[in-house]
């Protein structure tokens, strides 16, 4: 499956534009990513949040993988603002359509120009031999939008082995992995480099200087040291906006950490200047944080009993995807264990008895018989699923 193949026409008869990762994080403002997550960033977890308004989706650092034409979704994405002068509204011959089923996207009246666009999907590696890197990079190709070098795994044995965390302070050796890589496959196919600051500004400031010299497209920055730990440490904004700094508007920059709502997405990515915003915990247990909603929609878990099952609704539930692509089991069970947490789990009775689950079936019996087959729009209690807009 080619990009070629993505390009189907949809919504009235309009084709999506399938840019470049980069130059969709350059064109349009809001956008937003999933980061790659190990174990978690499967298939079917991808395919369910880019319907929710996650316009780029990393794969988890690679040691296995599969993709599909689900994961890309189709987006009206605003053009990016030139000027902080107000917005003037542009004439489009081509009519926006009304939202459809199965896409959820946060409305929008500001006037500016949309364009209807594809996502992307990048694919990540952990590596420290160029020509290993390369190689494949090569056999990727065909099947996704863009590769990315992980310099960010903070884990103990990426570390030992020389990937991940290790090269951040091996800028000569990024350099080189990114130069052979963009030499196999081309100088105009996507390399991106994601990386953690570092505690000395000038390590950051080498590492990311020497990305861009072998070629990267795009820098995704975690603002938290190797030795941070996710939940012992909060995310730093400035740390992440010196190492945009340091790209000095060469190529997009994306930032990640503590983005747990629309909001908080928002506020970072105002307060370091980046283009996008990345989120790996928060789209675990809110898959549709991006498109406004407070908790999990109930549709993107399981489709309604009370409304016909649309091809445009089952499309972007967890349970259809996962059977359909084959999640194992445990790792099914995890996620929606994250998505039911905050919302659905009303005691820590119900938190065991669905930890105990064992199998597919027992999953879906305990949906129904908790009532979790609500209404589009409706929690388990037939309340209305508030979002943020």
């Amino acid at each position: 499956m080619s990009l070629g193949d993505e390009a189907h026409v949809e919504d009235g008869g309009a084709p999506a534009e399938e840019l470049l990762p980069q130059d969709l994080l350059r064109e349009f403002d809001g956008v937003n990513a999933c980061a790659p997550m190990v174990r978690y960033g499967k298939l079917p977890f991808r395919a369910l949040v880019s319907q929710y308004e996650t316009h780029l989706v990393w794969t988890p650092m690679m040691l296995d993988f599969s993709t599909s034409s689900t994961e890309r979704g189709t987006f009206w994405l605003p053009e990016a603002s030139t000027s902080s002068a107000p917005p003037v509204a542009e004439w489009d011959p081509t009519p926006e359509p009304p939202r459809r089923s199965g896409v959820h996207s946060a409305p929008h009246g500001d006037g500016r120009r949309r364009r209807k666009v594809k996502g992307r999907v990048i694919i990540q590696f952990a590596a420290n031999d160029p020509v290993q890197l390369a190689e494949a990079a090569e056999l990727a190709r065909p099947w996704v939008d863009g590769i990315d070098l992980n310099c960010g795994c903070p884990q103990k044995w990426a570390y030992h082995e020389g990937i991940g965390c290790a090269l951040l302070r091996k800028p000569d050796l990024v350099r080189d992995l990114v130069r052979t890589t963009k030499q196999r496959l081309g100088w105009n196919f996507p390399v991106s480099v994601k990386i953690r600051i570092d505690d000395d500004p000038a390590r950051t400031h080498e590492l990311v200087t020497s990305a861009l010299a072998g070629g990267a497209d795009i820098l995704s920055v975690h603002g938290r040291t190797r030795h941070q730990s996710s939940d012992g440490h909060p995310v730093n904004p400035e740390g992440i906006a010196f190492a945009a700094s340091c790209a000095k508007g060469a190529v997009p920059v994306v930032a990640n950490g503590d983005v747990f709502t629309r909001e908080e997405g928002e506020a970072l990515r105002k307060r370091t200047g980046v283009r996008g915003v990345m989120s790996a915990r928060g789209l675990l247990a809110n898959p549709a944080l991006f498109a406004g909603y407070d908790v999990t929609p109930l549709p993107a878990i399981q489709p309604s009993l009370a409304s016909p099952l649309t091809p445009s609704k089952i499309t972007q539930e967890f349970v259809r995807l996962s059977t359909a692509h084959g999640l194992i089991f445990p790792l099914f069970h995890r996620h929606m264990s994250y998505m039911l947490e905050t919302a659905y789990f009303r005691t820590r009775k119900d938190r065991i008895a669905f930890n105990a689950l064992a199998s597919y079936a027992g999953v879906l019996d305990w949906l129904e018989e908790e009532g979790c087959m609500a209404q589009e729009g409706k929690d388990a209690a037939g309340r209305g699923i508030v979002k943020k807009w």
